[in-house]
């Protein structure tokens, strides 16, 4: 393939089209009926345009919220303080429950409202979730291993079952609950989990056990032994 630019113009070859000098544009051939390729130009970046005095001031604004401010506890306060200090941090000093669902009057939820902490374990992980039955089942918390520290093969560990449930128990009482219902599928890390609510106080008022029935049709039956 040969290129064609504007200090060097050379004649294209016979038979093919000439491109203007005012775009550089590559020669080659395709796999047409013809066996011509027509001009390929080539794109150059254009500059980015320029923002008003007012759009940059709006973004200069977004940019210095954004920034994370350091926050300073005390010491009595680290001692008293209500949730994960890390988070709180992070987070930029904004409230635990900042990011659940609130209803028309500002409540996450109503005295008469019933929660339900869902159990779903496995071999290696073990994921608690909370749901309001009140208001169409909507989920308030979730927590796994990951969430409280346990990386790798320590998820699988009693420990982190333990912490697992601790940290939702906690939340749900600094929330204000009391008492909930408890529904699991599998019964493995099930009693560490209730070890774990009565330890720290939540009451739990049903045991639901509901298990992965099958769907459907049964399966084929298995063919007949030929002797």
């Amino acid at each position: 393939r040969r290129v064609f630019t504007h200090a060097a113009a050379a004649t294209p070859p016979a038979g093919r089209i000439a491109a203007p000098l005012s775009s550089p544009c590559r020669w080659g051939r395709s796999e047409g009926a013809f066996g011509l390729l027509g001009p390929q130009c080539r794109s150059f970046a254009t500059p980015e345009p320029k923002l008003s005095k007012a759009a940059s001031d709006a973004l200069g604004s977004i940019k210095q919220t954004m920034r994370r401010a350091t926050i300073t506890l005390t010491k009595a306060q680290r001692r008293t303080f209500p949730g994960n200090i890390q988070k709180y941090k992070l987070m930029g000093g904004r409230p635990e429950f900042h990011n659940v669902d609130r209803n028309r009057h500002g409540r996450i939820f109503e005295p008469w409202h019933n929660f339900e902490i869902v159990i779903s374990s496995s071999k290696n992980n073990c994921w608690i979730t909370v749901k309001n039955k009140g208001w169409k089942y909507r989920t308030v918390i979730a927590s796994h291993a990951g969430n409280v520290g346990f990386r790798d093969a320590t998820k699988k560990s009693e420990a982190a079952t333990q912490r697992i449930a601790e940290n939702i128990a906690r939340k749900l009482k600094r929330l204000g609950v009391v008492c909930a219902e408890v529904t699991f599928r599998k019964i493995m890390k099930v009693e560490t989990c209730l070890q774990a609510f009565q330890s720290v106080g939540l009451q739990v008022t049903r045991l639901t056990h509901r298990p992965r029935l099958p769907q459907g049709d049964p399966a084929k039956p298995r063919k007949q032994r030929r002797v």
